[in-house]
């Protein structure tokens, strides 16, 4: 499964179109009320809504080989969030994920990471690291009344499943090349625990599925199968 477009709110569009375009030097249409941020297959499509206490949680996918140069990179732009458990920068994932993360804040209060998936080969780009780097959006984080009840539906619809680990509160849907880590809505965020989830506006566009649709998970967020 791979996530093509993502699309949510922002409550600055000017300050997101500079923290995307000028930070992190991504590629970014900007025009209209909207932007359209490239990040490698993946497009972050970002309209202006209200300012809110709860945060979105975007993952972007890095070739593993350039994970510590990835790290060092962002760090020469962005403050690194720390892990609240082990107080470091650097994120091992969960069992059987075999990853590396690294987390930031976005410029709406966006809890922002930066993966590696070291079964995940990438094409690899020339030079060191840079924008250019960044391979897909990954992961879509979408918070939602009822986690198991969402899941049951997805798979449903769209014969996507539990990437695992799950709980009443926690469940990734989907494979290592696109993951929607649906987390019951007011829960805490990783890595800080600082920030929650909360029922914010966003659509979400799938390719790789193999079945077309669309299904709605809340009020104003949904999922589509191209």
């Amino acid at each position: 499964m791979r996530i093509s477009a993502v699309e949510h709110h922002v409550s600055d569009l000017v300050a997101a179109v500079a923290f995307y375009r000028d930070l992190l030097e991504l590629s970014v249409s900007y025009g209209g009320g909207s932007a359209r941020v490239t990040l490698g297959s993946s497009q972050l499509w970002l309209t202006e809504g209200p300012a809110t206490a709860v945060a979105h949680h975007l993952t972007f996918d890095v070739p593993t080989e350039s994970f510590d140069a990835a790290v060092a990179w962002l760090a020469e732009r962005v403050p690194l969030l720390r892990s609240a458990r082990t107080g470091e920068h650097e994120i091992e994932g969960p069992a059987g994920w075999n990853s590396r993360s690294v987390y930031f804040t976005g410029p709406d209060g966006e809890v922002l990471e930066l993966i590696a998936r070291r079964r995940v080969r990438h094409r690899p780009a020339p030079g060191s690291f840079g924008p250019e780097h960044f391979a897909s959006i990954s992961e879509l984080g979408i918070a939602v009344d009822d986690v198991p009840a969402t899941v049951a539906e997805l798979e449903c619809r769209f014969g996507i499943t539990s990437f695992g680990p799950s709980s009443a509160r926690f469940d990734p849907v989907g494979d290592e090349t696109g993951l929607l880590i649906l987390v019951r809505s007011g829960r805490a965020l990783a890595p800080d625990w600082t920030r929650h989830g909360g029922p914010l506006p966003l659509a979400v566009w799938l390719d790789g599925i193999g079945v077309s649709g669309s299904l709605r998970l809340g009020e104003n967020r949904t999922a589509t199968s191209r």
